[in-house]
Parts: structure tokens; sequence; C-alpha cells
């Protein structure tokens, strides 16, 4: 065998094929000898056998007691044909490690919120595992956990590296030394790392500790606490993090001796929206508390990252800022949750609300009372549009400024120029995520224009509609009063009230006013299709970057800044170059700077100027849509009144004609006219009183239904906040 093959009695692998490397192991890429498939080994060195044979036996012991996907799964343990030592076989996860992931220079401000979220769904079902066998890490950092990429392409991220990991009881303690010091509990960082002689025990929430700075480090792309100098300033890194009050989440210290400072919220250039964040941080806070008595147990965790996959996202384009918000809700919510998460984020409130999604109001897809899981489904594409009733003006708010990129040095340096690469695909990325954004924000205002024209016109049409519908009713109520009329002044019957006279001043302004009304509106905006029209005639020779296949142009310069950094990283590893491959390196650097020059021109000269321009020609669009939906509300309103009115005089004047009726019958057979009112005429009236009734009773108890149902979510919700201040309490009281 080839003095770097390695091998066992199934498995083979490659010395110089090298996965990931610690102080007592070394993991290698192999292959099963009979069927070919990749496999990871970890094999052990010199060092681990110093350790006590229980300890030796730990991991192994671990690895066969747990089983779970978000585990890395153990296919073997073998003995190495050459020197006999154990070796352990897993499954070869080939996405890498997370913080070779966030060491990529397109994460540099962390993970995308999807991914984050994966993340932290899969951190948690693999550590409720641990703790569903009574087991703890103890080395929990973003090295130990790993992408495994599935056949149909999906992620699978899985705690790994169980050299540290142990079974302890709930309520035992330890005292051995384990972990890595940016991701150790204070306490245990000060006998560790500062060598501090302490008579500390610790428990299973030192892993709660490292989880917290994980996922801060997942979220932001940067360690929570950081001194000036990094890991060589270890006092002020024990300071940080033992002398930040409670909620604080960062400390980052900027320069020799200087002020630390504090941050009880995630930073505004990480990738994670507003809504996320907002449910995050608490979480954050939660788990990075030094005081034992006031950091989270493992179930409050699980508890409320439990609640948190448990929201339901909603994506909202909100028109007046022409701007994507998230808002993430409980399944037990409803609209007015959803109205009240909206307003906490944007300030436009509740009843100026108006949600529509494609071209329907969302209110009318949806009952009042119904739940969250059961109202349509929205993606960044295809999301609910928010309007203000109240204002019809369009403002641009433009991100902050994007990092400037130093160009590279007049002295070339292979160590110096990788890094300045790295930094360039770094914003690289940023310009991409901007182009990406700001052309689908060109998007989402053309397709806001063809739904609110299409809700527009349908309420148009439906307005219409029922305004004929009435003038046709009127008219035939018009004919009834002036045949009744007619009969009962030739019967000279004594009528006390004039129903011409009353429908003609009942209908005047109907007539007159609001049937011109709607009619014109019906003409321009449906039959002549003007509101249309305006915005295709001012936006007709407009480039939308959507259109323009900005993203995919984007993707291609990103793709080749990559490629000239990864040709920089191998000349680095080289160290040394030849004429030639200096030429080519130093054609290298000339390329990065020309093509991150190429990005930023396609940003600020193209998409976002017709970014700009298009949410412009869209405020002026608005404010006479916003216009013409103004008026056809007034409208409708009106006619709704009149519709009221004229079913009472539709009541009346058949309560009329009914007395009238018997008064003719009666007339013939006595020839005497009747002094009270008919019995049928009473049962007339009784009837549209009891009718009137029913409908009141309908509308009570449905009312009544939403009331009862907003109670029980505000109560189920209640009672899910006291669980979780009374485990709290216990906490602090033990």
């Amino acid at each position: 065998m080839s003095s770097y093959l390695r091998g066992s009695t199934n498995y083979v692998w490659s010395t110089t094929s090298i996965l990931g490397k610690g102080a007592t192991a070394t993991v290698h890429q192999g292959v099963n000898k009979v069927n070919g498939e990749p496999v990871a080994v970890k094999t052990f060195n010199q060092l681990s056998t110093l350790r006590p044979q229980e300890i030796q036996l730990r991991e192994f012991e671990v690895l066969q007691r747990v089983n779970h996907e978000n585990i890395v799964k153990l296919l073997a343990i073998e003995e190495e044909q050459e020197n006999r030592g154990k070796v352990i076989v897993m499954e070869l996860c080939t996405g890498g490690s997370l913080f070779n992931i966030l060491d990529d220079p397109e994460n540099t401000y962390g993970l995308e919120e999807s991914e984050f979220l994966l993340v932290l769904e899969h951190l948690y079902k693999g550590m409720k595992h641990l703790r569903d066998n009574n087991l703890i890490h103890r080395d929990l950092k973003p090295g130990n956990i790993m992408k495994y990429i599935r056949d149909d392409g999906t992620t699978v991220y899985k705690l790994t590296d169980f050299g540290a990991a142990r079974e302890l009881q709930e309520g035992q303690y330890f005292q051995s030394l384990y972990g890595t010091e940016e991701y150790l509990h204070p306490d245990m960082y000060e006998r560790a790392v500062l060598r501090k002689p302490a008579n500390k025990t610790f428990g299973a929430t030192i892993d709660l500790w490292s989880i917290g700075v994980t996922l801060y480090h997942v979220a932001t792309g940067n360690l929570p606490f950081r001194p000036y100098g990094g890991r060589r300033n270890k006092e002020t890194m024990h300071q940080i993090t033992t002398k930040k009050e409670s909620g604080v989440i960062s400390g980052i210290q900027y320069r020799e001796g200087g002020p630390i400072e504090w941050k009880r919220e995630l930073p505004m250039n990480c990738q994670l929206s507003y809504g996320l964040k907002k449910i995050v941080t608490p979480l954050l806070a939660g788990l990075l508390e030094a005081d034992h008595r006031k950091i989270w147990s493992f179930d409050k965790f699980f508890n409320e990252v439990d609640v948190i996959l448990s929201r339901k996202l909603f994506h909202i384009f909100h028109v007046n800022k022409a701007q994507l918000i998230k808002i993430y809700i409980l399944p037990i919510e409803n609209y007015t949750h959803l109205q009240s998460y909206i307003a906490e984020q944007i300030e436009i409130k509740e009843n100026s609300q108006i949600l529509i999604y494609q071209n329907n109001l969302l209110k009318n897809l949806i009952e009042e009372y119904t739940l969250i899981t059961g109202y349509p489904n929205t993606s960044k594409e295809d999301p609910y549009f928010l309007f203000d009733r109240e204002n019809n003006n369009i403002t641009v708010v433009p991100d902050p400024e994007l990092p400037k990129f130093n160009e590279f040095s007049n002295v070339m340096s292979v160590e110096n120029d990788a890094a300045q690469a790295k930094s360039a695909c770094s914003i690289g990325h940023q310009y991409k995520r901007q182009i990406d954004k700001y052309s689908l924000f060109s998007k989402l205002i053309r397709d806001t224009v063809q739904y609110f024209t299409k809700y527009i016109t349908t309420v148009l049409q439906e307005l219409h509609q029922n305004t004929q519908h009435l003038l046709d009713k009127t008219l035939t109520l018009q004919k009834t009063a002036d045949i009744l009329q007619i009969s009962q002044q030739i019967s000279r019957y004594n009528n006390k009230i004039n129903f011409v006279e009353k429908l003609e001043s009942l209908s005047k302004d109907f007539l007159t006013i609001s049937v011109q009304g709607v009619t014109n509106l019906h003409k321009t905006h449906c039959t002549d299709s003007n509101l249309k029209l305006q915005w295709e005639n001012t936006n007709r020779n407009l480039k939308c970057p959507y259109k323009t296949l900005s993203p995919a142009r984007a993707k291609s310069q990103v793709e080749h800044l990559r490629d000239s950094w990864q040709h920089l990283v191998r000349d680095r590893a080289t160290r040394t170059l030849s004429y030639n491959d200096e030429q080519f390196h130093i054609l290298e650097r000339i390329k990065i700077t020309q093509t991150l020059n190429r990005l930023k021109n396609l940003f600020e000269h193209e998409v976002f100027p017709q970014y700009e321009q298009l949410a412009e020609n869209f405020g002026d669009w608005y404010k006479i849509a916003q216009n013409i939906h103004l008026k056809s509300e007034i409208l409708i309103s009106d006619v709704k009144k009149y519709e009221s009115k004229l079913t009472e005089f539709e009541e009346d004047i058949a309560i009329e004609n009914s007395d009238y009726t018997d008064f003719v019958k009666s007339n013939n057979k006595q020839n005497t006219v009747p002094k009270v009112r008919s019995l049928q005429s009473q049962k007339l009236k009784q009837c549209f009183t009891e009718y009137h009734k029913e409908c009141k009773n309908i509308k009570d108890v449905l009312n009544e239904n939403i009331k009862l149902t907003t109670y029980l979510n505000d109560s189920t919700m209640e009672i899910i906040k006291k669980i979780n201040a009374n485990d709290n309490t216990e906490m602090q009281s033990n």
C-alpha cells in the first residue's frame, strides 16, 4: 500500500485528503472498499492515547447511543491495519462545516434568513436528541456542525465531533475543561483560558451559551464578543462576557484599551429581516446570560425555538415604501394580529391598512375569525400588497452605502492579495444582493399596478352592476307608486303618504349624483381602461432591471470574481511564483478590480436609477389610482345607504298596497272603509320586522363568535407567557 494510503477492514483513505484537524484527531475523506461509497474517517494521533482509557472510549460510546438525522451517522468503528488504532467511519457531509460556510465571502454578514432558520431548526433537533439521551456536547461551534446535501439537493445540518461529549443527567455537574475559547461559557473560560483557580462546577447549560454564540455568529458572520486584538486580549474577553448587563447580546472593543460598545439588537447589516430579528433577539439574550440563575434551561430553549419555528411567514410588499417586509405570525392568530404586527413594524394604523392578494381584497378571501393557517401562502415573488388608505405618497428609502473596496497595493503580495480578493468577493456579493433586491422591487411595483388596476376594475364593475340593478328597481317602484296613487285617487282612498313624492325625494341624489358618478368611473376605467393606459404610456420606454436580466448578469460577474479569488488563494498556497505565474497573478488582480467596477456600475448607474424612476412614476400613477379608489369607496357607501332606504320604501309600499287591496275588497262587499289596518298587512309588517330581527341576530352571533375566538387565542398566548415566566422564576430561584 502506498505511504499516503491507509486502510481498515472495509475502508481505505488518503492521509493527504484532510477534511478537518483537531488536537487529538484528524478527519480524512475515504471510500468503502466494497461499493466505493465516499465516507469520512476519523483517526487519532499519539496525543489522544495519553488520555485515560475511559475518555478515549467515550466518543465511541456516545456515537453508538445516538441515532438522529441531525447528528452525523456512525457507519463503523474499525481498526487501522497498520498501527491497530481505532478509527471512526462516518457519513460524508459534502457541504463542509458551518464554519467554512461562514468564512465564505458570500456570508460575511451572516447566512440568509431561510438558511439561518434551517440551522436553528436542525441544531435544536440535534440538541434535543442529545438531551433526551442525557448527553451534552461540550464543544458546540460552527466548526462542529456539518452540512449534508441529500440526493434531492436539500440540506441537512448535523452535529459532529463528540470527543468532548459525555453523559450528564439533569442536575448533575462536572469539572473537566473542554471546548473552543470563543464559544466557552465565561466560568469555563476563566479556568480553561485564563488559568485562574476557581472552585466551580459546570452543568448542561454550558452548551446553551455555546449555542447562543454559534447562533449569533450564524446570524451576523461575526462573534458576539470581540476584544481588540482577538484571542491575545484574553482578559478583556472575559471582562466583556462577565460584565455585560442582562439582555446585552454583543460587546465589541474597537481600539486598544478602548471602551466596550454594547448592543441589545442585531446589527443592521446582518441578513435577517426586522420581523425575524424581533423574535430571535430575545432567544439570543436568554442564551447569552453569564449568570447561571438567569440563563435559560434546555426546556425553555426547546419550547421557544418550537414557537419560533411554528410561526408562518408572510411576505408583504409595502406599496408606500416600495419595499418588501416579512411578518412571522403564530398559527393560532388571525387577521387582527396580522394587522397589529404590520402596524408595529411600519406604523400604518390597523384601520388604514388595505391588504390585497393578487387582484382580490384579502378580507374577501378569508373570514375575520379564520386562523392564519387558512390564509393564502406567500413568497417574495408573490406577496400580499399593503396600501395605506390615508397616504398616497411613494417614498423610496435608500439603503446604507455599501463598503468600499481598497485597491490592490502596487507591491505584489500573495498573502495580502488573497485577502484583498476575498474582500472584493464579499463586496461583490453585497452588490449582487442589492441588484437582486431592487430588481425584485421593480417587478413588484409593476405587479402592484397590475393587481391594483384589476382590483379597482372589479370593484367598479360590481358597483356598476349593483347600481344598474338599483336603477331598474327604482324605475319599477316608480311605476308601482304611480299606479297605486292613480288607483287610490280613483277609489277615493284616504292615503296619508304620497309614495310618488317620497320615492322622488329618496332617489333624487342617487339618480343625479351616484348613477352619474358610477357610470363615468366605469366607462373611464373599465370600458376605456384609462388607468391601465396611463401607466403604460408613462413607462413604455422605461427599462425594468427584472426584465433586462440584471440579476443574472450580476450573478455572472460574481462568479468571475470568485474564480479570480480562488486563483489568488492557490497562488498564496504556492508561496513562490514563477515569472509567468506572476504575470497571471497581476492579470487576476486587474480582472478583480474591473469586475467589481462593472458590478458597481450595474447597480449605481442602471438598476437603482431604473428603480428610482419607476418608483417616481409609480408615485404619480398611484395618486390617481388612490383617488379613484377613494371615489369608488364613497360611491359604494352612498349606493349601500340608498339600497337600504330603497328596501325600506319597498316594504312600506308593499304594506300600503296590501292595505289598499283589503280596502278595495271590503268596499266591494260592504261599501265601507275599514277603520283599522287589515290582519294581512299587520302580518306582512310583522314578517318584515322578524326578518330584520333575524338578520341582526345572525350578525350578533357572528360578532360574538369572532370575539370568543379572539379571546381564546389571546388567553392561549397569555398562558404560554405565564408558563415561560414561571420557568424563568424557577431558574432564578434555583
